[in-house]
């Protein structure tokens, strides 16, 4: 199965990067995406990380979108057309969206979640606060989100339980715990 993180200047290095590694120990097939004119995205700290693919190069062969947060990188992801076009393909397509942090406020400001359970970082949930959840995870239909930057590791196995089952969450977290 395909997953597509999709990174921008400003991305929270933690909510990318420890979500990417647990997805990857579970043998899912994880490509990141720069959005910027190059391959080289600058984290919300400083790091310059090389994606995987550029923007023009993401077809619709996937299976779950990601979506990191950081103030600056969620602001640089909602101004992309890309991420509106992918986001509006998922939605269509019933392919797991997949957002932590201030990411869930991209698929809201763009009416997605109208009727969707969703957390956020705190200041983000003004979208529709009708169905936001103070939880630290939460899943409805094809939407998985998360709070914070805390709970990435959570918020990986969730995403490995939707698309892989409960067995392959359990194998992926007990080798974590391991380590």
């Amino acid at each position: 199965m395909k997953v597509l993180m999709i990174l921008a200047n400003g991305f929270e290095d933690t909510e990318a990067l420890a979500t990417r590694d647990v997805l990857i120990r579970s043998g899912l097939d994880v490509k990141t995406v720069s959005i910027n004119e190059c391959l080289e995205v600058q984290t919300s700290f400083g790091m310059v990380i090389k994606a995987d693919l550029y923007a023009e190069e993401v077809t619709t062969n996937f299976d779950a979108i990601v979506l990191p947060g950081g103030k600056r990188g969620v602001d640089n992801l909602s101004s992309s057309l890309l991420v509106a076009q992918l986001l509006k393909y998922a939605f269509d397509n019933d392919k797991l969206v997949a957002c932590i942090c201030a990411a869930p406020s991209i698929p809201a400001r763009l009416g997605y979640l109208k009727n969707t359970r969703y957390t956020c970082y705190k200041g983000f949930e003004d979208y529709y606060p009708q169905t936001y959840k103070d939880e630290p995870i939460v899943e409805d239909k094809n939407v998985i989100t998360a709070r914070s930057m805390y709970y990435s590791q959570d918020f990986a196995l969730s995403i490995i339980e939707y698309l892989l089952g409960k067995e392959k969450r359990a194998l992926v977290e007990a080798q974590i715990k391991s380590l």
